[in-house]
């Protein structure tokens, strides 16, 4: 009999979740076929098979965790016998330590009530109160308890009907997500076997499975899904597309879908605009990554979703999106999506976020300690150029009535006048999610990416005549002919069009240039495609909408970047030296066009001069080809009608 025992994959594993078998006891195995599926912390894990023969025991079942080196269970090879009913040894699977004792097996015609998963960070919840008691009999959607995770409080919906028959988390517990905080069955349930695991944790850990349309778990699952036992018909690979909504930069945690600009049934191309989405710092475009027919929306107009879970889905047939569900397993979803999201089309946090209509704005606005009203950056901007006071609309539509752009855009009341005349009293406010956004972006950058600076002061009287000449052509600023001429020398060196992704170096075929863009409350870098395969008009034009864009709270192509150009030379600043964007490998900060005396072969003249500073990524550049590259750039930008007319 060989065992199979869980690994460390990643180095710093502890345990990982058993998501699926993909086996079941008494199938036949062979060498290279996919076992297990678990979750770790920052990775999905699949167990292959190391030999040929049948799966002889499972020890840890959906909903065990595991710790690095218990066993999963037991391959029999030929001649030896399978047993149907073989069980777990006493020591087979461990519960992490802050994973509650679960009890033993989940009797027939119980449903197991999981704590949910809000957010990819969230590791276990508070129960604060519960709305039922046991013995109450309640609805599909009704409200079971108050949740508190580490961000906010919500109330947590039933995901099935039936009768509480055992709260296993009292009001104040806190249970690890994806555990068992309650029990749904009929009457008459024996749970005298579940009482009694849960009174011997150092019993087997039990299965824990719940059905799918029971199971509010979050957890993303493996490129091969596991096939839920009751489906009875395979779907091939590449029939339903999930679209996820996307992470525009490190920081975002969940996006507002504002507004769908496609309905289900409508036949899309790859590229075509899906939806319009407001996260932290802007609202943007989403574009469709595939080509099919938009077969579900499952998160509406005004919803918020978790990043990388599922807002929609691509296929044929409507029926063959109810089979990929049913596929994925009962706490699992396609490629990084919740399938329990896309069943009962609600958010990640598993409570509902209803859009707020102006009439609905009875309650209190919802605001900071300090008296700062929570809105978006976007909702500032439309209610300024309303002239609206932000605490006349009310309660938003966002987490914890946070204001969004829709609720300015739909507020009918009458128009309040800004607080009055500024105090010489010192005030003192909270950080807005942006200034978090960029705090935490840049003191993680300067503390992990291993800065170096190369400073290049070219003449800069070619250059300026250059953008003098054009401008009147086709629009230019002089940022865009610096921009342009860095493009192109990006273009020469892979190096400075290489991102650090985890552990791996990739490196971009197209330089997709991010500009930095100062807003009210901060700074954006929307990003240009292909900026190398453009010639200046172009450029131009397509730098002016974004920048438009991004100070409207647009952006674009957002976290695509390569590498980033940052301009204060139109305030009057000589030089100076940025942070790395990561995971980018550089950044060149541009100063100004001064007038300066210059000398050549001994004797002086005046002229223009510029400087640039470039902030380099040690860990991907090396000093030489910096040093290189800003060489070349300088020849570039000396002599534009040579390179760039």
């Amino acid at each position: 009999m060989q065992e199979i025992f869980l690994t460390e994959a990643v180095q710093g594993m502890g345990s990982a979740t058993v998501r699926a078998w993909h086996k079941r006891v008494g199938d036949p195995v062979a060498i290279g076929d996919a076992l297990v599926v678990l979750e770790a912390e920052r990775c999905e894990i699949e167990v292959s098979a190391a030999s040929t023969g049948r799966l002889a025991e499972i020890a840890a079942e959906p909903g065990v965790t595991v710790q690095v080196g218990g066993l999963l269970g037991r391959m029999a090879q030929a001649g030896e016998a399978v047993s149907a009913s073989a069980k777990a040894p006493a020591q087979s699977a461990s519960v992490a330590p802050s994973q509650p004792a679960i009890g033993g097996a989940v009797p027939e015609g119980v449903t197991p009530v999981l704590m949910p998963q809000a957010g990819n960070t969230m590791e276990e919840g508070t129960v604060l109160e519960w709305k039922v008691a046991e013995g109450d009999t309640v609805t599909e959607g009704q409200i079971l308890c108050e949740i508190e995770t580490d961000k906010a409080t919500m109330d947590f919906e039933s995901p099935a009907a039936g009768r509480v028959v055992k709260i296993v988390v009292p009001a104040g517990g806190i249970a690890a997500v994806k555990t068992p905080i309650a029990l749904l069955g009929g009457d008459g349930v024996d749970l005298s076997g579940w009482e009694a695991g849960a009174t011997a944790p150092a019993a087997a850990a039990a299965p824990v499975a719940a059905p799918a349309a029971s199971a509010p778990s979050a957890a993303p699952t493996s490129s091969a899904p596991a096939v839920s036992a009751t489906a009875t018909e395979t779907l091939p690979e590449g029939v339903v597309t999930p679209i996820l909504m996307p992470q525009a930069g490190n920081s975002m945690e969940e996006g507002t879908v504002l507004e769908w600009k496609v309905s289900a049934g409508d036949v899309i191309t790859e590229g075509q605009i899906l939806c319009e989405i407001e996260t932290d710092k802007a609202t943007m475009d989403f574009e469709s990554p595939a080509a099919g027919r938009l077969a579900r929306i499952v998160v509406p107009a005004g919803e918020i979703a978790a990043v990388k879970t599922v807002i929609a889905y691509l296929a044929e047939r409507d029926e063959d999106v109810d089979l990929y569900i049913a596929q994925s397993g009962a706490g699992g979803a396609s490629a990084q999506a919740p399938a329990q999201q896309v069943a009962s089309n609600a958010p990640a946090a598993g409570a509902s976020q209803k859009p707020v209509s102006a009439a609905a704005h009875t309650a209190g606005t919802a605001s900071t300690p300090s008296g700062r009203v929570k809105a978006s950056p976007a909702a500032r901007k439309a209610a300024a150029a309303r002239g609206l006071d932000l605490s006349a609309i009310g309660a938003g539509s966002g987490p914890d009535g946070r204001l969004l752009s829709s609720d300015v855009a739909a507020y009918r009341g009458p128009v309040a006048a800004p607080a009055g005349a500024a105090s010489d009293a010192v005030t003192r406010a909270p950080m807005t999610k942006m200034r978090r956004a960029i705090a935490t972006n840049l003191q993680r950058s300067k503390q992990t990416v291993p800065h170096f600076y190369l400073k290049q002061t070219i003449d800069a009287g070619a250059l300026f005549a250059f953008y003098k000449e054009h401008k009147p052509k086709v629009g230019c600023t002089l940022n865009d002919v610096v921009n342009l001429g860095c493009a192109r020398v990006i273009g020469e060196f892979p190096a400075l069009r290489t991102r650090l992704e985890g552990e791996e170096l990739v490196t971009y075929p197209s330089v997709n240039l991010g500009i930095a863009v100062g807003v009210d409350d901060g700074l954006v870098v929307p990003v240009v495609m292909g900026v190398d395969r453009m010639d200046l008009a172009t450029l131009a034009k397509t730098s002016k909408r974004l920048i438009q864009g991004a100070r409207a709270g647009k952006l674009e192509n957002i976290g695509h970047g390569v590498f980033t150009t940052t301009n204060l030379g139109s305030f009057g600043t000589d030089e100076f030296s940025a942070i790395i964007n990561p995971p980018e490998s550089g950044i060149l900060a541009i100063g100004a066009v001064k007038e300066a005396v210059l000398v050549s072969g001994g004797a002086m003249r005046a002229g223009r001069v510029m400087t640039m500073v470039l902030s380099a990524d040690h860990r991907v550049v090396d000093g030489v080809m910096a040093a290189k590259f800003m060489a070349r750039l300088k020849e570039i930008l000396e002599a534009p009608a040579e390179h760039l007319g």
